[in-house]
């Protein structure tokens, strides 16, 4: 029986990821998506879900009011909500409600976490949660440690503005050849280019980079 879940997203393309999963496998039923909290609490009314997927952060009312709100209204629907980096507080907060599981906004994850909690495996989920959070506090401290070096830091590459621009591109679905009508060069060029960045960000192909990029808000470059 496959699991029935709606998502709530603002991030287009991100939502596309979201989506393209969901229809990839017989194991999701996407009952609706919404783009704000507003949208959720407005049309979800008695739809029968398992499972909700909230981005914490949409605009007009965030994914933690709405949260707030479908609590408020009774509504006991199990609910991932999700940021782009571990932050204490809202663990904090949303572990003060039941059935509301906090992960970070990365599309493998977020499944694999869903079909554990499907299963009622608490544990793998409770595991994830610590690590997270402790590679979030390991990172910040090498981040403020005047001591470490640079060597033992583990700096993420940084796009250069052509590499932003072209991934901006590639998100939005264009080909090799309309991304360099974009930026004034050859289709070769291009393809070289996204092959570079593959390695770079250690993907292993096009569809990888799209979701590294779109997961890391990469491709909002203008």
């Amino acid at each position: 029986m496959p699991i029935k879940l709606s998502i709530c997203e603002s991030d287009l393309h991100f939502k596309k990821l979201l989506l393209e999963h969901v229809h990839r496998t017989l194991s999701f039923d996407l009952i609706e998506d919404y783009s704000n909290g507003f949208e959720l609490i407005k049309r979800l009314q008695n739809k029968q879900n398992n499972f909700l997927l909230i981005d914490a952060f949409t605009p007009i009312i965030t994914g933690i009011e709405a949260l707030k709100i479908l609590r408020k209204k009774q509504n006991k629907t199990p609910i991932i909500i999700y940021t782009q980096v571990y932050q204490e507080d809202l663990a904090s907060l949303f572990d003060a409600y039941d059935h509301v599981y906090y992960c970070q906004k990365d599309s493998a994850m977020l499944f694999k976490n869903l079909l554990a909690l499907q299963q009622k495996n608490t544990e793998l989920y409770s595991q994830y949660l610590q690590q997270w959070k402790t590679e979030t506090q390991e990172y910040q401290y090498l981040e403020n440690s005047s001591s470490s070096s640079s060597s033992s830091r583990t700096a993420a590459y940084t796009p250069s503005s052509l590499e932003l621009k072209i991934i901006n591109h590639i998100c939005k679905g264009l080909t090799n050849k309309e991304i360099g009508k974009e930026v004034h060069l050859s289709g070769r060029t291009i393809e070289t280019y996204i092959k570079k960045l593959t390695e770079k960000f250690r993907v292993k192909n096009k569809v990888q980079l799209i979701t590294y990029c779109v997961e890391q808000h990469l491709h909002h470059y203008k």
